[in-house]
């Protein structure tokens, strides 16, 4: 499989761990690819304070759904929940 093969994963099926989660974000801000619409999100009053990455990251792997579908990445090139344009950028 080459670097540019397209892998597709339910991770709401098969949830990602927290070394996927460090990968894929790497050093940016992960709030911004939150499902703010799930409940865990509105329960736990993220919009207001998110935990830490560690504890986010956890949480995640628990309730997948409170990332933003899908999760897209080519290269350096990251595109997480649908944003036509970024995709077709891709």
């Amino acid at each position: 499989m080459s670097k540019d093969d397209l892998v597709e994963r339910d991770y709401a099926k098969q949830a990602l761990t927290v070394e996927e989660l460090e990968t894929i974000f790497g050093d940016d801000e992960v709030a911004p690819f939150l499902n703010t619409r799930h409940a865990v999100y509105q329960e736990r009053g993220f919009a207001e304070s998110l935990p830490s990455r560690k504890e986010l990251f956890a949480l995640i792997g628990e309730e997948p759904n409170l990332l933003r579908r899908p999760i897209i990445r080519k290269g350096k090139k990251l595109v997480i929940g649908f944003d036509l344009a970024k995709l077709q950028d891709l």
